[in-house]
């Protein structure tokens, strides 16, 4: 996998066609594992995309007791294996970000992936190659080291000025996220 995922937040127009092109991508039983949010709904109709951010040391697989959770060689951060999860959900309440979910009548969790059946052979997850406004891209690394340089220029001509968000520190350098 040369590629990486990089997310634009403010970019997210809430159509919502991430959403729907998950629900179709190989094994995810047509349920999405990725979500679009409101950064506030009572101030900003302004919505971002949120999927699995591929820790570097995922808490949903560190507190998974039956190692259900698996890791590529890549990195990227599988869901549960039906056979191993038991159940107990402590993915849902370990992750930062509040991705994994839990299927209550499968009694087991299941969370973006990557469409790691896709994104291994470098073709784009279903988010990404269905997303209008670009918020969600699957690009090469020399590509988002650019993109991430000239949003640090615009922001230092703005007078923006970077801002510490905990549970950012956990996103590996193959995943690049922007956010104001």
């Amino acid at each position: 996998m040369n590629k990486i995922m990089y997310l634009e937040f403010e970019r997210c127009i809430g159509c919502r066609a991430c959403q729907a092109a998950c629900r179709e991508c190989g094994d995810h039983d047509a349920k999405e594992r990725n979500y679009v949010e409101y950064i506030d709904f009572t101030e900003s109709r302004q919505t971002f995309p949120m999927m699995c951010m591929q820790c570097k040391d995922p808490a949903c697989a560190r507190v998974c007791p039956a190692n259900a959770i698996q890791i590529t060689e890549e990195g990227v951060v599988l869901s549960a294996m039906d056979e191993k999860c038991i159940g107990c959900r402590n993915c849902t309440f370990a992750c930062p970000f509040g991705i994994p979910k839990f299927d209550f009548e499968e009694n087991k969790m299941y969370k973006c992936d990557m469409c790691y059946d896709r994104s291994k052979y470098d073709i784009a997850p279903m988010c990404a190659s269905v997303c209008p406004s670009e918020a969600i891209r699957f690009i090469d690394f020399d590509e988002m080291q650019s993109l991430r340089r000239r949003r640090t220029q615009m922001n230092l001509i703005e007078g923006k000025k970077p801002s510490e968000h905990d549970k950012w520190k956990y996103v590996p350098e193959f995943f690049g996220v922007y956010s104001d």
